[in-house]
Formats: C-alpha cells, sequence, structure tokens
C-alpha cells in the first residue's frame, strides 16, 4: 500500500507583458498597446472518497501546472494558464518540506474542498500600463512572474469508524471477512496480513467502516514490524475492537502489550473506547478456560469500563451480537465533525508583492546589486541600449526610492548595477 509520497509542484509562471504601440492607416503614431501576461496556473489538493491509496501520484509525483500566455498587441491579454487539481484519499496530512530536512503542517484533507498549495505567477504588465501624462511612449513591460516551488510530502490516514487491533494472526481478517465484503487474505501464519483493509459493515438499516490493522509486535511504537506505517492508520478510528487470540499463552499478557504500545506511539489512541473480544471460542480449550480468562482480563481492564466478550470468527459464533455491540458503542460516542477552512485558503509562505523587500549592497568587485522583484521583472527583457529604457528605468527607480537608496550607497557615474542577470551603467 502506497501511503506517503513525496511532491514537488511548479505552479505556473506568469505570461510577459507586451511593449507595442498603435500602428494603423491614419494613425501612424498611435499610443502605447501591449496588453498584460496572463495568470500561471496554481495547484490546489483535492479530497477524493473513490481514492484509497497514493499510487496514482507515486510515480508522477513532479507537477507542473501551465503558464500563462504572453500578452499581445492591441491590449490583447494572455490567457490564464488553468489551475492543477491533485486528487488525494480522504484523511491525507500534507506537509510542507523546507531544504534542511524540516516539515511543516499544512492541511489534513477530510473534505473535498480544494486547498490550494502553490500560487500561480502574476502576469506581467505591458507598457500600455506605464503610460502617463509625463510618459506618453512607455518601451518597458514586464516579465510574468514566476510560480511558486514547493515540495509537499503526504500521508495517508485511513479514515474508518472502528479499528481492529490485536496480534499476529489472531482472527481478524477470518473477521472482517465474515462480517463484511473486503476480501482479507487469511492463513495459519502471522503477518498474513501486511497492509490496512477496509470493509464496510452493515446491521440491519445501519453501516459502519471497519479497519483491519496488521499485527501489532511489542515495540510497535518504535517501528519494530513496520508498526508506525500500521499504527498510523489507526489514529483516526473513533473505536477500538481490541482482540485477543484464546489460544495464545496469555492474552491478558497481550491486552496489556497493544495498548502499553497505543500509549507509547501516541496516548489519545489509548484513551479511545475498546471493545475487548476474545477470538477461537470454537477450541475446546478456550470454551473450557473463558470465565476464568473473562475474570482476568476484567481485572486487567480496572476503570475503563469495557467489558469482554467470546466469539468464533470461523464459525460466526457470537459475531452478530459484537457487531450489534460495535454499533451501539458508536452511536454513542461523538461523531467527529471535520474543521472545514476556506475553501482556497492560502498557505502562509504564498508570496505577496507587497512584502518583497528591496535592498541595495556593493559586491567584492565593486557592482551595485539591487534586490528587487519589480526591477528585475522590468529589466529582464528590456532593450537596456535604448536611451528611452533607461531614461524610464530611472524614472521607475526614483519612484520606488531605490535611486535615493543608490546615491546613499555612494554610486557614482559610470558605476555598474545589476538588477538579477542584467546590468546597467549608472549614469
Amino acid at each position: 500500500m502506497i501511503d506517503t509520497v513525496r511532491l514537488n509542484i511548479n505552479a505556473g509562471s506568469g505570461g510577459n507583458g507586451c511593449s507595442s504601440f498603435l500602428r494603423e492607416k491614419y494613425r501612424p503614431k498611435g499610443g502605447p498597446n501591449g496588453g498584460d501576461g496572463g495568470d500561471g496556473g496554481s495547484a490546489y489538493i483535492v479530497g477524493d472518497s473513490s481514492i484509497n491509496t497514493l499510487l496514482h501520484i507515486k510515480f508522477n509525483s513532479t507537477i507542473y501546472v501551465i503558464h500563462g500566455g504572453h500578452g499581445g498587441g492591441k491590449n490583447k491579454r494572455g490567457a490564464n494558464g488553468d489551475d492543477k487539481k491533485i486528487m488525494v484519499p480522504m484523511g491525507t496530512v500534507v506537509y510542507r518540506m523546507y531544504p534542511d530536512g524540516e516539515k511543516e503542517y499544512v492541511d489534513d484533507i477530510t473534505t473535498e474542498n480544494p486547498r490550494l498549495v502553490a500560487v500561480g505567477g502574476r502576469g506581467g504588465w505591458g507598457n500600455s500600463r506605464f503610460a502617463s501624462a509625463t510618459n506618453q511612449q512607455p518601451v518597458l513591460a514586464q516579465r510574468g512572474e514566476k510560480g511558486e516551488r514547493v515540495v509537499l510530502f503526504l500521508e495517508l490516514k485511513l479514515l474508518a469508524d472502528v479499528g481492529l487491533l490485536a496480534k499476529p494472526n489472531a482472527g481478524k481478517s477470518t473477521l472482517i471477512s465474515m462480517c463484511s465484503a473486503a476480501k482479507a487474505k487469511v492463513a495459519d501464519y502471522p503477518f498474513t496480513t501486511v497492509e490496512p483493509i477496509l470493509g464496510v459493515v452493515k446491521v440491519g438499516r445501519n453501516d459502519f467502516v471497519m479497519m483491519e490493522v496488521p499485527g501489532l509486535l511489542e515495540g510497535a511504537h518504535e517501528g519494530i514490524g513496520l508498526g508506525h506505517e500500521f499504527l498510523r492508520h489507526a489514529e483516526r478510528a473513533r473505536l477500538y475492537v481490541h482482540m485477543l487470540d484464546g489460544m495464545s499463552e496469555d492474552p491478558v499478557e497481550d491486552y496489556l502489550m497493544i495498548n502499553q504500545e497505543l500509549e507509547q506511539f501516541n496516548p489519545e489512541m489509548a484513551s479511545k473506547n475498546q471493545l475487548v473480544v476474545v477470538n477461537k471460542l470454537d477450541v475446546t480449550e478456550v470454551r473450557e478456560t473463558q470465565e476464568d480468562l473473562k475474570v482476568r482480563l476484567l481485572h486487567a481492564i480496572g476503570n475503563k469500563g469495557s467489558s469482554v466478550q467470546f466469539i468464533s470468527a470461523a464459525t460466526g459464533e457470537g459475531v452478530d451480537k459484537l457487531m450489534g455491540n460495535i454499533l451501539g458503542a458508536l452511536n454513542d460516542l461523538p461523531k467527529e465533525e471535520p474543521i472545514e477552512g476556506p475553501q482556497v485558503e492560502p498557505m502562509r509562505f504564498r508570496p505577496q508583492r507587497s512584502s518583497t523587500k528591496e535592498a541595495v549592497w556593493r559586491d567584492a568587485r565593486g557592482v551595485y546589486v539591487v534586490e528587487s522583484e519589480s526591477m528585475e521583472r522590468l529589466t529582464a527583457y528590456a532593450d537596456t541600449k535604448d536611451q528611452r529604457v533607461l531614461l524610464q528605468l530611472w524614472r521607475e527607480m526614483r519612484r520606488s526610492g531605490l535611486a535615493n537608496s543608490l546615491i546613499d550607497a555612494g554610486i557614482e557615474a559610470g558605476d555598474t548595477i545589476r538588477f538579477g542577470e542584467v546590468e546597467l551603467t549608472w549614469f
């Protein structure tokens, strides 16, 4: 079962603005009419109840979203890039990964509401945007903003009403196969089940989802026997059916061991309601020691208030009563309603134009480096040999305050300025 995936998402970049002037018959010197570039597409993660694993994106883990179209003459705006929806199973937890290996929680996908995870870049302005009473022939146009690049880690934690917990070979697969349509593998050796299995159990007009968690060993909370992978899926269950093997050397010790593993993995799991069930009642030895074992188990359970029931998953004895008890216990539990956030709530690292920091500094070669996203976008495709371009760049730097910062830094005529990969001479 594929239940963890690393995703590399590249949101679409914005299209470039166009630098154009109207040239028509009888209007040989029309004004600027360069259109804006279109916005790049964004990436969303969407819950889908028809999907049970992350297999469909495991081998397609690098995702590119469509870029925005470039602007054109006659004020033609470029097309926006289509958004990308990444479908994941319900119960998928999303983390953002940083270069240093740290993970930051982003969201828990429990509804079909799209979750914005990578924002597309905004389209660049065409030259008509820069026209003013004092600048009637603007020749500058912006490069499109780059889309977000994020690395996400997806972790699936299956959603179920009931979780079947037990040591290996206790009879969980037999039980879930008998009471639901799930086709669990049944055999007389441990670890027959190697991945969680979901089954829908119908009791009269009601139904609930039961999940078989592969057998747990002592030390499961430390990953022994793939314990982390198994216990992770059991976290979401509202109720646990703790199945014990009546043929075990000491079922009471098995009960205590499993609960200790739950406590050490996640204390909230150990505090959830449990129904204790002893399997293999069809075996003579189990039936003969039934009363003694029940007394010992009730003493071990203590004040948790759980009852003890004996069943035979192989013959079906006691199974119908157990299903009725499970349904009753579920009805007594409050149903957890998922907390729905805004449909397109942005992640906190969504780029904001207003928050972009601008700075001026001088490198070892004596070049004045200007860190400014807006200026880098303006100079990316500018013809720096055109005197009009230089004058308009100077106007933009003066308007933004960068010109004063350069003067304060000691720049003089003839010094070199660098905007991203573009270098200019100060005049």
